[in-house]
């Protein structure tokens, strides 16, 4: 039926209302936005856009910009001799400037710190984002009270670390904390996110700039001060725009529609289905075309969701190590130009992949890219019902992508599709062409593990080999790693408990000489590794803190000359200890100088490892090239580092009960101490109750002293045995207190030996329990501490416990070195 006059009315003013929003709303972004195409008559099917969100790149900012203030104070306490030469230098280069210069600076500032918050304002509300405006004020408030607390503070002498990192002494009291103008300012650009804004930004960038130099040069703040004003500011900022949200800048369902019109997609309906598939807004697009209704995938990246998939792959970059993940797309663009290229490469090599049919932009903030999508069921669906011809066609598509060099990166159980005999991908993935050997590798490992889900170890194995070969399957095994698969795979695997062992001894049955292979080193950052920085970093700042109150040339001058020589003496007896003690545990004869050797070069692993796993390691492998097995070797080890904690433990219990008794006590420990002990004691116990923690005794620790134990019991039929074995352990900690207690009398301290044996063990106990090499850091803080309770004046202790440090742990390490490569000469490591 043709429509009345007054029906054509109405139509014509909904398509001009239409067509005025989307205008309205790209003009409320950008004003120099270009003019959105016209409006296509398809049907959007999604929720109201919220107007505010929380963007994962501003919780990135906030993380970087509290651990940019937290180093700059620290490293600004460390280096206060260096920290005021560098103020000087600044100010005598900046002061040599052109005095027409200084003066336009000087107005730039003045005129600018006034006329900036104006002009964002203004834009603010000519953008119609009064409730930003609102919070960007805020800011700049909040960010201003807590400069004036600081300030109150600093003037009130009440600053502490505050009033030493940041200000200087003036005749009047101290400089300002920091700048209030520069916290606020800063405060209130990042609120407003002038970032995008073409005028306002680089005027803002300059005013900024023109304050910090005017108030160098001033002398009102010191170079730290400044620095920390910047910092502050921008962590004010970014922790307002997390907690209210910043306003959304994602384009609209119906402004997706009509651009993938204006490209030539025939869009009849597009339904969003997924506000975030990993960072993505996924919509079901619908479209028309001769051969009848066809679905097309719609990916639309925005600014506000971009972060997420970016931030995830930017961790896994840093967890592993490089070249085996490909790091994040840093713009909206290379990450839709990456997919593209995915696309077109696929489909180069007739892999039925999702096939981009449309990329565009959509506005300033966002863009889109549709698929065609390839049919068929994910493989852990079709699970055990697939059959050879489908097995073999998996493998043949792996081959393929592998013989052209491309990683896919993501053939979990949910992206390899079955349709008859022919396999899909349901995702581009986040991979790569001309990808490396281990990226394709860790594919194959991949899709091993995928298959072997589906249709179990057996199957996967046997079609794996039947199609590329036995060579070129046994290459993933060093790969089969839990770190190289993807996410979903990796819980798969936490509900199928055991394939990823068995899939790799079902690989191994076919060689059996792989059986020893190493897997492949991949994690680049473990939680481990994260505390051992984080513990380095601690033990870093509390040395550097300590020696920057010593001169150690001094230190060596003071320090008795005899002691010194006695403590090296006892240095190297602990060697001693430890070579005699392995000699009594091993059933075999060994020669003591390379077992001295062989100690020396644990020292020197210490550097790299923890030292309970160099210590095992090296002497395991020691033990083997004596003629021992990998069994036996192991087990002599633990013998040896059962009768160290047999002999720490007697010397701790007759240390501390001689050092509590008598009228010479000198220690004893306090109710804090004791009730410390205690909580670790429950807390020992409570964590026995946890089921995995009850696992791993079960399965890792006490296998290892069973192992131990027919050891143990052979020892002690041989008298002349046990007494090296007990006695080199008793020599190995008794040399160690001994340096200690030189140390102390290098330097005229002559705390009880008692005392000193406490401090010592209780300081090892710390090492042993911070996550750094050798414990550094750990075990100067704890014996420092400990001498300084039992009496040693702190101008003693912290060197003292310096130059048993060198003696103890920095002196062997470069013997280790040589030790370590005579021995891997000679063939005996």
């Amino acid at each position: 039926m043709r429509p009345t006059a007054e029906q054509e009315a109405v139509d014509e003013t909904e398509t001009q209302s239409a067509s005025a929003a989307p205008a309205e709303r790209a003009e409320a972004l950008d004003p120099e936005a270009p003019t959105p195409v016209p409006p296509a008559d398809v049907d959007v099917v999604e929720p109201a856009i919220p107007e505010r969100v929380r963007r994962p790149a501003d919780v990135v900012r906030l993380v970087v910009a509290l651990l940019l203030l937290v180093l700059g104070l620290l490293v600004a306490d460390l280096a206060a001799g260096t920290r005021g030469a560098v103020e000087q230098d600044l100010t005598d280069v900046t002061s040599g400037l052109p005095r027409v210069l200084l003066t336009l600076l000087s107005l730039v500032s003045g005129i600018g710190v006034l006329l900036v918050p104006i002009g964002v304002g203004i834009d603010l509300v000519v953008r119609r984002r009064g409730l930003q405006l609102i919070q960007a004020l805020g800011a700049a408030v909040v960010a201003g009270v807590i400069v004036i607390v600081l300030a109150v503070l600093v003037q009130s002498d009440n600053g502490g670390f505050v009033t030493e990192v940041l200000t200087r002494p003036t005749p009047t009291g101290h400089t300002g904390p920091l700048d209030i103008v520069i916290v606020s300012t800063v405060s209130l650009l990042t609120v407003a996110d002038i970032s995008g804004r073409k005028w306002i930004w680089p005027i803002a960038v300059t005013v900024v700039i023109a304050t910090l130099v005017t108030t160098l040069l001033s002398g009102a703040m010191t170079l730290a001060a400044l620095t920390a004003s910047l910092l502050l500011g921008w962590l004010v900022g970014v922790a307002f725009r997390l907690a209210f949200g910043v306003t959304a800048t994602r384009a609209p369902g119906r402004d997706v529609a009509d651009v993938l019109v204006a490209t030539g997609v025939p869009l009849r309906r597009l339904e969003l289905i997924d506000a975030n598939d990993a960072g993505d807004r996924r919509y079901l697009g619908t479209t028309e075309s001769s051969d009848g209704a066809r679905a097309v995938d719609v990916h639309v990246i925005d600014r506000d969701t971009f972060g997420l998939a970016s931030g995830r792959r930017f961790l896994r970059v840093l967890r592993l190590r490089s070249g085996f993940t490909r790091p994040p797309a840093l713009t909206l663009r290379s990450e839709i130009e990456h997919r593209t290229l995915m696309g077109l490469v696929l489909e180069d090599l007739g892999i039925p992949a999702p096939r981009p049919v449309s990329i565009a932009e959509v506005g300033p903030f966002s863009a889109v890219i549709a698929y065609v999508e390839p049919q068929g069921r994910p493989l852990a669906e079709v699970g055990s019902d697939l059959t050879d011809a489908q097995l073999t066609a998996v493998f043949r598509l792996s081959e393929t992508l592998h013989q052209r060099r491309v990683a896919h990166r993501s053939l979990s159980p949910h992206h390899v599709l079955v349709d008859g005999d022919t396999v899909a991908l349901a995702s581009l993935g986040s991979g790569d062409v001309a990808a490396d050997d281990i990226s394709l590798r860790i594919d194959l490992a991949q899709l091993l593990t995928t298959v072997a889900l589906a249709v179990g170890p057996e199957r996967t194995v046997r079609a794996a080999t039947e199609t590329l070969g036995e060579e070129a399957v046994l290459r993933a095994v060093p790969l089969l790693q839990s770190v190289a698969l993807t996410p979903e795979t990796r819980e798969a695997l936490r509900e199928r408990k055991g394939v990823l062992k068995e899939l790799r001894s079902r690989l191994v049955e076919l060689r059996p000489s792989i059986e020893h292979v190493e897997p492949v080193q991949l994690r680049r950052v473990s939680a481990r590794a994260v505390l051992t920085v984080i513990g380095a970093a601690v033990a870093a700042y509390f040395i550097l803190t300590q020696l920057t109150r010593f001169d150690l040339a001094t230190v060596f001058r003071q320090a008795d000359w005899r002691w010194m020589v006695a403590l090296v003496v006892f240095a190297g007896a602990t060697f001693a200890g430890a070579s005699i003690a392995l000699a009594g545990a091993a059933p075999v004869h060994l020669r003591f100088i390379r077992t001295y050797m062989t100690q020396l070069a644990v020292a020197f692993s210490g550097l790299v490892a923890p030292a309970a796993v160099g210590n095992i390691a090296l002497n395991t492998r020691y033990l083997q090239t004596t003629g021992l097995t990998p069994t036996l070797a192991g087990a002599s080890v633990g013998v040896a580092q059962v009768a160290q904690f047999c002999s720490y433990f007697v010397l701790l219990v007759v240390s501390g009960v001689l050092a509590g008794t008598g009228p010479s006590v000198s220690f004893s420990p306090s109710p804090v101490l004791v009730a410390a002990i205690l909580a670790v004691v429950i807390i020992a116990l409570g964590l026995l109750a946890v089921p995995k923690i009850r696992g791993f005794l079960t399965e890792r620790v006490m296998p290892q002293v069973r192992s131990a134990l027919p050891q143990v019991l052979e020892t002690f039929q041989h008298p002349r045995r046990l007494v090296q074995l007990l006695g080199g352990a008793l020599l190995l900690d008794a040399s160690f207190v001994a340096a200690l207690v030189c140390a102390t009398r290098a330097f005229g301290a002559e705390p009880s030996v008692a005392s000193v044996a406490v401090v010592y063990f209780a300081g090892a106990i710390v090492g042993s329990a911070v996550p750094t090499p050798g414990g550094l850091g750990g075990i100067e803080a704890a014996m420092s501490f400990g001498l300084v309770q039992i009496g040693v004046d702190s101008a003693v202790a912290v060197p003292a416990v310096i130059l048993y440090r060198l003696a103890t742990y920095w002196l062997p390490i470069p013997f280790g070195w040589f030790s370590l490569n005579r021995l891997q000469k000679v063939g005996a490591l």
